[in-house]
Parts: structure tokens; sequence; C-alpha cells
């Protein structure tokens, strides 16, 4: 994946780790003032993200490599209905989506067999249809693994702008939807999405503060968030 890491901002580390570690059951690493999931395709302090009034960050995704792991957290989720926002087959992948103490969107996901994805000029096909939530519960696995930062997904005020600005740094427009546009680095169908929508903003503050990406660059986008090679 060409994205490594998101560093986002948020109030409380002691909340952050109850939320993905205790409620989500992902594996997590306290490395001073900062908290990694996983292997650390993100990483959360305590800080201000300094988004415009109109800017923020709508989701972040965390990939895992297969439908067991992604029931896992399924199965986990389940005893803390109150966090859970939705389910929804992608076409491409399958995902839930989470909120957490900040009012920061999380979603979790696993992709479908690439043979599976709907081509498109450009790009794939995406939608939001229902997910088969008993057939994941059936493949459960104990615990997740193998987490990926998949993709970041905000809401902004000015999509030609943002567009405009990734497409410079080699990012392509796959689709386009709903007053939503897709964009992905290589053959993917998105490793960033922009939105127009009227949704919920987390608490003031905390949002993202950078991405970590295997390209040479180190520019700071529309947004205020900083994009740096590593």
């Amino acid at each position: 994946m060409v994205l490594k890491t998101a560093v986002l901002a948020v109030s409380s580390l002691r909340d952050a780790a109850e939320f993905y570690g205790k409620i989500l059951g992902l594996e997590i690493n306290q490395r001073g003032r900062e908290l990694c999931i996983g292997d650390c395709p993100l990483k959360l302090v305590e800080g201000i993200a300094r988004h415009s009034e109109d800017s923020y960050l709508y989701h972040v995704a965390l990939k895992v490599p297969n439908r067991k792991s992604l029931g896992a957290v399924l199965r986990r989720a389940m005893e803390f209905e109150e966090i859970v926002e939705g389910f929804a087959d992608h076409l491409v992948s399958e995902s839930i989506y989470f909120r957490d103490f900040d009012g920061i969107g999380v979603e979790i996901y696993v992709d479908k067999p690439r043979e599976m994805w709907p081509k498109i000029k450009g790009g794939y096909k995406m939608d939001t249809l229902p997910l088969d939530v008993r057939s994941l519960l059936r493949e459960a696995g104990i615990r997740p693994s193998g987490l990926e930062l998949g993709h970041i997904h905000m809401r902004v005020a000015n999509l030609e702008e943002v567009e405009r600005f990734y497409n410079s740094l080699g990012f392509r427009t796959t689709y386009r939807w709903r007053n939503a546009v897709f964009l992905a680095y290589g053959d993917y169908h998105h490793h960033f999405a922009f939105n127009s929508w009227r949704i919920p903003r987390p608490r003031e503050g905390v949002g993202l503060l950078e991405v970590r990406l295997e390209l040479n660059v180190d520019v700071f986008d529309p947004l205020g968030t900083r994009i740096v090679g590593i």
C-alpha cells in the first residue's frame, strides 16, 4: 500500500486506548506520548488539528487481510453497539463503520478479490449496499491482524481544489459518486476520498495531522494536512 501511516490528533490517549484496544480488540502500543494501532498504520497523539470550518476528517480506514479478521472485529463490536455506525458492501470491499469518543469516524474493511471489482473507465465502480453480516460472523476469527492504512476520507468545502492537488501528486481520479471524488495511486479503488456532504463534525481540535506515504514528497495539502514521504 502506498499509504503507510495516518497521524491523528485526539483529545485523550487513554480514551483512544480504550476504544481501539478494549472495544475494537485491536493491538495497541503506547510509545511515550504516542499510541500506535497495530504496526502503526494509525498513530494517535494528543494535539490540535487545525482544519478550516468546512473541512474535517470523515473517517480513517484500516484494511484487514481477510474476512476472518473483519469478522473478528464485527463479533467484538456487537458487544458495544453504541459505537457502531453501520455496515456496507461497497462492491470492491466490505466495511464496518465506527465513531470514536471524539466523533472521528473509523472504518475497518476487507477488499474483495480484485477480479470481483466492477471496472469502469478510469477506475472501479463503488456503491453502498447491505453487508452480509451473518456470513462474516460465521467466518470470524479470534482477533484481527495485519492492519494496513487503506484510505482516508475527508469532508471538504472545495472538491475541485483538493482533487487538483492530489492529481498533481500522482493520485488519479477513479470514481465520482454523489458529490464525492475518489483517488488512487496505481491500480486501486481509492486511497483518498473527499466529499461535500452535510455530515457530523468531530470534536473541535481533533482530526488528521499528517499522512506518511511511499512517495518522495513533503507538502501541505489544501486542508492543512502534511503529506510526507518515508
